[in-house]
């Protein structure tokens, strides 16, 4: 099954994002890319609540910046939620990640315009979430707030723990990201 992707502008809360963290930056400069790809969960969301293992992978594109040459780029989280959850955590308040085991690699485009690691937090919902973490590499962007917002859509989302007939209800395991990344 294909699923669109959700086109998401999040000028108002990246900056609220940014905000809230109040933690200093190493740089002055602000670079804001586009965000899009995967994202799946394992074992996957049934009506039975599970810790969750949880990975996206995507692209960034259209980044905007005055200091950094990046342009685009790639990027990979993945963390385990931090308590048990299952198809009600999709129309909730989401749940985060486990600050222990999270982790996020970005790779900047063109090259050389940097190679990021850090830490990330997104709760797991059926919508709009908010993205934060920190750069923890060595380099320009050290200790810089990792923020923004993505958009997620699960495939079966709405029916996640529904049995269909004499079917037994589908386990929620995969969808799509999409919105906006920054690291300032």
């Amino acid at each position: 099954m294909r699923i669109s992707t959700l086109k998401l502008s999040v000028v108002g809360s990246l900056m609220a994002a940014i905000a809230m963290t109040g933690a200093a930056s190493a740089s002055a400069d602000t670079t804001t890319c586009s965000a899009s790809g995967t994202i799946k969960l394992s074992p996957g969301l049934s009506a039975t609540p599970t810790v969750q293992n949880v990975q996206i992978k995507g692209s960034l594109s259209g980044c905007a910046s005055t200091e950094s040459t990046m342009t685009g780029g790639k990027f990979q989280a993945h963390f385990k939620t931090a308590e048990p959850i299952s198809c009600a955590t999709l129309t909730s308040a989401g749940v985060g990640a486990a600050a222990e085991e999270n982790k996020l690699i970005v790779k900047g485009a063109p090259k050389g315009s940097g190679n990021l690691m850090g830490t990330v937090s997104l709760p797991i919902l059926e919508g709009s979430g908010a993205l934060s973490g920190t750069i923890t590499s060595e380099g320009p962007f050290f200790e810089d707030v990792v923020s923004g917002s993505l958009t997620q859509a699960y495939t079966g989302g709405p029916t996640c723990g529904v049995a269909e007939g004499k079917k037994k209800a589908k386990k929620v395991s995969k969808g799509t990201v999409s919105g906006t990344l920054s690291i300032s």
